[in-house]
């Protein structure tokens, strides 16, 4: 059996009786030094988790043949970019045990003194600080490390225009604990070193629109978005979509073959507190995307070049999934894309065989409420004294929420 132990911050006063407890049934223990450090009472064997993953993994894999009781300690929360997701990909078949701990997370908030069940997060410990949102609409808690300290987090928005407020906490719960609030240029000059710490960056203290030149205008004519040779979803076509997709004011959503960007500018206006993440490969459309997101003063949308799913690790969880374009990778995106449980999908398809393959997809990744309707859309122009038909091609808009993973 495989234990997952949360140790929380790492001080033998936060650890509850019952991790103490669990700890003892274990034979094998295997932790960073310190974590060992906190069960100086334990019998079985101690192994240290180092750097080299791999080694600690086999180390794992062999006790578990032998039938031994496992158990693996993770600093703070193992929900919260832990160990864990590396351990269910290795042991597929094994029975995980997963006790939660205090992660940086709750004591950072703590903290701040801020509730966080709206909060988003991110972590660049090891990753680009692009993954950061460009516009910070909601408390936006991120985990540093390596290079990416709060220095260059606050040097990041610092270089876009941005001062955010940002608390710091740095070894939070030990007694060399560093914890400051400072906006991002006293934060750019800070000279304590900070390393592996948690930062919260504050929202606007004022609610506002970021969509002041569109707000939530939907069906914006075509003819006002540049878009050069790229394909475009009409208007009329894109009312539809976002019916569709019931984006809500807080939402983050990603765009997955954005085009000219006028589905994310549009839905950028209804997720006027979240974020849109425009997911394009052509360079000609990533330029229209910018273009038109300047045109209309949108500041809630990020461009993402780049193919999916190759580019999901540039994502935080979203709450909507449009697809527009899938460069014959729909499988992919679907298994992968990181959709919160819950949150809605839609695809857009213009043949019958893409619909066909995205209705067993939508089935076998177990999504829920499937529902397709096909639209065809008829202008009417004016021909000197008369109106003639001009018919749009027929589109499929097939619509799904995220059911409960397998």
């Amino acid at each position: 059996m495989l234990q997952v132990i949360g140790i929380g911050p790492g001080r033998p006063e936060w650890l509850p009786p019952a991790i103490i407890e669990l700890v003892k049934k274990c034979e094998i223990l295997i932790g960073g030094s310190r974590a060992l450090k906190l069960f100086p009472d334990f019998t079985g064997h101690q192994y240290v988790l180092s750097g080299n993953l791999s080694s600690s993994v086999e180390v794992i894999r062999n006790a578990l043949q032998e039938k031994k009781v496992v158990g693996v300690l993770v600093s703070g929360d193992p929900g919260f970019f832990s160990f864990l997701p590396r351990l269910k990909k290795e042991f597929p078949e094994e029975n995980i045990d997963v006790h939660p701990g205090i992660s940086s997370l709750q004591f950072a908030f703590a903290r701040a003194e801020l509730p966080w069940q709206e909060a988003i997060f991110a972590s660049v410990h090891g990753r680009e600080l692009s993954v950061l949102p460009q516009v910070i609409t909601r408390p936006t808690a991120v985990l540093t490390g390596g290079e990416n300290t709060p220095q260059k987090i606050a040097q990041f928005y610092l270089e876009r225009g941005h001062n955010p407020k940002i608390s710091v906490g740095n070894a939070l719960a030990y007694p060399e604990e560093f914890w400051a609030t400072m906006d991002a240029e006293q934060l750019a000059q800070e000279k304590t070193f900070l390393k592996n710490a948690i930062v919260i960056l504050h929202p606007h203290s004022h609610r506002y629109s970021t969509m002041q030149g569109t707000g939530s205008r939907l069906g914006i004519p075509d003819e006002e978005f540049l878009r050069g040779k790229v394909p475009m979803t009409k208007a009329e076509i894109r009312v539809q979509v976002l019916a569709k997709a019931q984006i809500s004011k807080f939402d983050n959503v990603v765009d997955i073959g954005a085009g000219t960007g006028s589905i994310s500018i549009e839905a950028a206006g209804l997720a006027s507190e979240g974020v849109v993440y425009a997911i394009e490969h052509n360079p000609e459309a990533q330029e229209l995307i910018l273009t038109n997101q300047h045109k209309f003063n949108v500041s809630n949308l990020r461009l993402i070049p780049g193919v999916a799913p190759d580019v999901f690790g540039e994502l935080p969880p979203v709450d909507v999934c449009i697809i527009g374009g899938s460069n014959g990778r729909l499988a992919e995106i679907l298994k992968t894309v990181p959709l919160i449980e819950g949150g809605r999908i839609v695809i857009t398809a213009v043949t019958i065989e893409t619909v066909a393959q995205g209705l067993k997809l939508l089935t076998d990744n177990n999504y829920q409420d499937i529902d397709t309707v096909s639209i065809q859309a008829v202008r009417w122009k004016a021909v000197q004294t008369l109106h003639m038909a001009q018919a749009l091609n027929p589109i499929f808009i097939i619509s799904a929420r995220k059911g409960e993973a397998s």
